[in-house]
């Protein structure tokens, strides 16, 4: 991807720490998000994630750093001065008001009037809310109230929209349909989203690129694909789905990539990515998704394991093995015809192909 000039950028956040008593919640972020991005701020409870949305939004101001948008520097300015929208975790929809009021509540009170009734219903109808203008916020579904306050927050054509895990209180099968409503909306409208959630699927699935947090700081930024199949470290690596993660010394470099003699057994692993950020003789471990790693016949497959568990998904069952390596899962297509699931106890070998395997420095 070419470098991008800062004009291509409508946020940059540079060296930005926040913080409160001591604590650093934000501990020197940078990121730069693009127009028209769908950017997720991914990571566990407590990571930063939901306070750096805060300073984006104005509502909190950096200890240190700078926050610009469209170039110009907002790290003090107040929120009304920034022309973004939010979606807050608990909706903060007016009960007294009803569906058409609420949406159309940022124009009034910026008055501006001006054609606000083809605004408010052209948003209805982009969330797929017509003929629900009269009804009371108490008398519609949850993901009914989800969409007006996404309405709400679009309605004043913002230059940006904040969304701090607004799904969260979903069940499974409505959160999935919204996902595909809110990236459909974000890229009608073509307006930058930043979406935070704890949820690694909702990220993977929705975002242009993740920005995965831990411990206030941001530990890798890239697309899905890059944070998923190339994490940079272990944490990426095991908070982003299930992962494999074993230890090593590299033994063997070369321009195809490097050789990991595995502690504690004879066992060696092929790397083809990665190998740029480790010489031989250093200290490394290695990710392999369950995905890849394969049950077979032990003159195909390195590792001697056995079976101590399986779950079962509808399309998959996934495998718990305890092997010569340590700790392995194996994540396999159901197929009734196939023997599947094996029982607990068989000897098994596995294997996994070489490009499957990230290097990570330890």
């Amino acid at each position: 991807m070419p470098i991008q000039d800062s004009a291509d950028y409508i946020l940059q956040i540079e060296n930005v720490t926040k913080t409160f008593a001591g604590s650093k919640a934000v501990d020197n972020v940078d990121l730069n998000v693009r127009r028209g991005e769908f950017v997720t701020l991914l990571g566990p409870s407590g990571c930063g994630k939901s306070t750096l949305l805060r300073m984006i939004a104005g509502f909190e101001v950096p200890t240190s750093g700078r926050i610009s948008m469209r170039g110009q520097d907002m790290s003090n300015r107040p929120a009304y001065e920034r022309e973004i929208g939010m979606v807050f975790q608990n909706l903060a929809l007016f009960p007294h008001m009803n569906v058409y009021d609420n949406v159309a509540f940022g124009l009034r009170a910026r008055n501006r009037l001006d054609e606000l009734d083809r605004k408010v219903r052209d948003m209805l109808s982009l969330v797929g809310l017509e003929g629900f203008e009269t009804r009371r916020t108490g008398q519609i579904s949850g993901g009914q109230r989800q969409r007006v306050a996404l309405a709400r927050s679009l309605v004043t054509s913002p230059d940006l929209l904040l969304l701090d895990e607004p799904l969260s209180a979903l069940d499974l099968k409505l959160r999935r349909q919204l996902q595909i409503e809110l990236k459909r909306i974000q890229q009608e409208i073509g307006i930058t989203f930043i979406f935070v959630t704890h949820d690694q699927e909702e990220a993977l699935s929705m975002s242009d690129r993740v920005a995965v947090m831990n411990k206030g700081s941001v530990e890798q930024f890239g697309t899905a694909i890059e944070t998923y199949h190339f994490p940079k470290t272990e944490f990426v690596a095991r908070f982003v789905g299930e992962t494999n993660l074993l230890r090593g010394v590299v033994s063997e470099r070369s321009s195809d990539g490097a050789v990991i003699c595995l502690d504690d057994c004879d066992t060696q692993v092929s790397v083809l990515t990665g190998t740029e950020v480790a010489a031989k003789g250093d200290r490394v471990a290695v990710s392999i998704r369950p995905e890849y790693v394969v049950l077979g016949s032990p003159d195909k497959h390195p590792v001697s394991a056995q079976i101590t568990s399986h779950s079962f998904s509808g399309a998959t069952v996934t495998y718990a093995l305890n092997s010569v390596a340590g700790p392995l899962l194996a994540q396999v297509p159901f197929l009734p015809d196939k023997g599947h699931p094996l029982p607990k106890g068989q000897a098994v070998s596995v294997g996994w192909p070489a490009d499957s395997v990230t290097l990570i420095p330890e």
